[in-house]
């Protein structure tokens, strides 16, 4: 009866969030359109009015294009892309780029808890690369940018995910690597 009802439970939530996915794809989409119908009545005023113009302008720098990660754990896309969204509205860009395969483990919200709190440690006004590669029962979180990104000093990170942190600096490329392992259940069977 419980295993029937954490079923149930499991086939709502991914329901959820398959609806909440779709619903983030389509304000996408409408944004995007958005974006470039006011490009195509920019070009058609050519400079006429001044005030629409600047109208455009001023709704286009508020309204940047959002990010949407599709990598099929519809718990991590839509967290992380939240996320990311959030740090692009306080002037940090990210660049995501991940390597994971579908799998419940990137659902698992103290996982994803970790590498919120990592991102949080970037500072503003950068401009960096989020790589997420899964290796085995570990997951390699690496960021790294041409400028100095990360506030190392700050960076106090608590969790038993994390098996090693590094920060490199090499060819003109600043790094920070995380190496975070699965929930313990992963570890267990792999050991």
């Amino acid at each position: 009866m419980q295993y029937e009802k954490q079923l149930q439970k499991e086939k709502y939530i991914k329901q959820s969030l398959r609806l909440i996915q779709n619903i983030s794809y389509d304000i996408d989409d409408k944004k995007h359109r958005i974006h470039w119908i006011l490009e195509h009545i920019k070009h058609l005023n050519n400079d006429t009015n001044p005030k629409i113009s600047k109208a455009i302008e001023q709704y286009q720098s508020k309204n940047t294009y959002q990010k949407l990660v599709a990598s099929k754990n519809p718990v991590f896309d839509i967290l992380i892309s939240v996320k990311i969204n959030r740090l692009q509205d306080d002037n940090i860009s990210i660049k995501p780029f991940f390597e994971i395969s579908q799998n419940e483990k990137y659902d698992d919200l103290d996982f994803i808890d970790v590498i919120s709190e990592i991102l949080d440690y970037v500072k503003r006004h950068n401009e960096i690369t989020l790589h997420i590669k899964g290796q085995g029962i570990y997951t390699l979180v690496e960021l790294y940018s041409e400028n100095d990104f990360y506030d190392y000093d700050r960076c106090k990170i608590e969790s038993d995910l994390i098996v090693k942190k590094k920060n490199i600096y090499k060819d003109g490329i600043y790094y920070m690597k995380f190496l975070l392992k699965g929930t313990d259940d992963d570890v267990r069977e792999n050991l």
